[in-house]
């Protein structure tokens, strides 16, 4: 998946989160629901964006039942048409790129935000050995005079020393403090300002950060009055409305938005159930955000003419592998793009009554071989002592730019000089079911000058698919596509099912 499909999600899904919140939730009295709300709307933003969860459907939309319609619409398909499938080394060598740029930009962003957490918590550490501290309890009591005090971070409280400790009001203060301390509230907010490091880009994580700051003060306002009177309490908070904080890690006493405190301590209690309902209304949306970021449709059955009457075993080959990458362009290389394929002709070939034989599943070649032509000669070894039906070896073409007109699409080769019609008939089985989903070269072709070797030497119906070129930049987006290499896989399968019916 690409970086911008991941950062569109991530934003996606927080802002519809939050939005929820926003609407349904803020301002209302249940601050401890509210917090724990935000701090998983965070995490679930970041998370849902790499989710990919298998969700078996009917073939036939008519087969379909109630909840499966509803989720074939729910689901976005279009999210993952930019997705790449496999990557790969070499090929461009220019610094100069969108990417690059982007890159850029995001590192750049990336390194003014983490500047100013560490001078936010440098200002603490700072007052930390300007004042002078005492240990009460399990909390360390500092006597500053600075202007954004009272205010905490984490067991550190830090006190000012113009506020009458041990008057109604100054207990009223600590109590506040002390509810911030024992919530662990600091946590929250380290939590969030790395968050809004990692993905300052996102502007719904910095409403996420403002709104968390106001509900700690909410929640310690209402541990702070209790059994007080809450219009004193609303006067003390104006008359301790005092310079804003300097440490955006740390819960000053006086944090604005003082009206929006004053308003919380004197609104009533929502009934149970309009509490119940504006909470359990984020099920719903939950349920849209996994459906259109997360699932991943899977066909549970396929019709029976597209399974082989008789189970079929074929050799799958990944040209390529390890010392031979094969061609290079756009970042990918050939013997990636190959193995991906094969591995997914590999996944899906139960479904089609198929057994496939691997001539490699790792980036190595054929049997842990170390030359290029004893990898060659393996290939072959492989489908004898398999005794498979058939072999079909999967490549990728290139041009380059020494050709005008590049041959777009898929190929397909036979051995040279050959007088089998199986191969004919296995190429043209293969190029009819690729045909349905993208260009071919309707021709089967034949290298008669050098030939190809795992075609001239091998004693079972063999066909070379070169799937694409990629020099052509439709074709490279094509195959690097995760779900068009599914759909390649398919139609290699269902070649071979009409090839083994023939």
């Amino acid at each position: 998946m690409s970086p911008i499909q991941l950062i569109t999600r991530m934003i996606v899904a927080s802002g519809l989160l939050y939005g929820y919140y926003h609407y349904f939730l803020r301002n209302r009295c249940f601050h401890g629901y509210n917090r724990f709300y935000l701090l998983i709307v965070a995490a679930a933003s970041v998370i849902i964006p790499f989710l990919s969860i298998p969700l078996r459907l009917p073939v036939a939309p008519e087969h379909s039942d109630g909840l499966a319609k509803a989720l074939r619409v729910i689901v976005f398909a279009g999210w993952n048409e930019s997705e790449q499938g496999v990557g790969g080394a070499g090929g461009d060598t220019r610094w100069l790129t969108a990417q690059n740029l982007a890159l850029g930009a995001y590192i750049a962003g990336l390194a003014v935000a983490l500047v100013v957490f560490v001078r936010s918590l440098l200002y603490i550490f700072r007052i930390r050995k300007k004042y002078p501290s005492e240990q009460v309890d399990r909390i360390r009591l500092y006597d500053t005079v600075e202007p954004g005090a009272p205010f905490s971070f984490f067991r550190l409280v830090f006190w000012h020393r113009d506020i009458p400790f041990n008057t109604r009001r100054g207990q009223q203060i600590f109590r506040h403090e002390l509810y911030h301390v024992q919530q662990r509230h600091s946590s929250d907010l380290v939590f969030m300002e790395l968050l809004c490091c990692m993905a300052w880009f996102n502007p719904f994580f910095h409403l996420i950060k403002k709104e968390l700051k106001v509900l700690h003060e909410f929640m310690a306002d209402e541990h702070a009055v209790a059994q007080h009177s809450r219009l004193d309490y609303a006067e003390l908070l104006l008359t301790q409305a005092i310079d804003r904080q300097k440490a955006g890690l740390s819960h000053p006493f006086a944090q604005q938005p003082i009206k929006r405190r004053i308003i919380m301590l004197t609104t009533h209690l929502p009934t149970q159930k309009n509490s119940y309902f504006s909470r359990a209304m984020v099920l719903p949306l939950l349920l849209v955000l996994l459906s259109a970021f997360a699932l991943r449709p899977v066909h549970s059955r396929y019709p029976a003419s597209h399974r082989a009457t008789q189970p079929v075993l074929v050799v799958i080959d990944a040209g390529h592998g390890g010392i031979d990458p094969g061609a290079q362009a756009g970042g990918f290389t050939e013997k990636d793009i190959a193995l991906a394929l094969a591995q997914k002709v590999n996944e899906l070939a139960p479904q089609y009554n198929v057994r496939v034989i691997m001539t490699r599943n790792t980036d190595e070649l054929p049997g842990g071989t170390t030359d290029i032509i004893e990898g060659l000669r393996k290939r072959v070894i492989i489908l004898r002592q398999g005794n498979a039906d058939l072999f079909v070896s999967l490549h990728v073409n290139f041009s380059g730019s020494t050709q005008p007109s590049p041959t777009r699409g898929f190929e397909a080769y036979i051995a040279r000089n050959s007088t089998d019609k199986k191969n004919d008939l296995l190429a043209s089985a293969l190029l009819q079911k690729l045909g349905s989903i993208y260009t071919v070269m309707p021709e089967i072709k034949q290298r008669n000058e050098k030939g190809i070797w795992v075609l001239d030497h091998n004693p079972k119906p063999a066909v070379l698919m070169e799937c694409g070129n990629m020099s052509i930049p439709e074709d490279l987006a094509f195959i690097t596509n995760k779900d068009n290499q599914e759909k390649i896989a398919r139609g290699i399968l269902e070649g071979i099912v009409q090839f083994s019916g023939s």
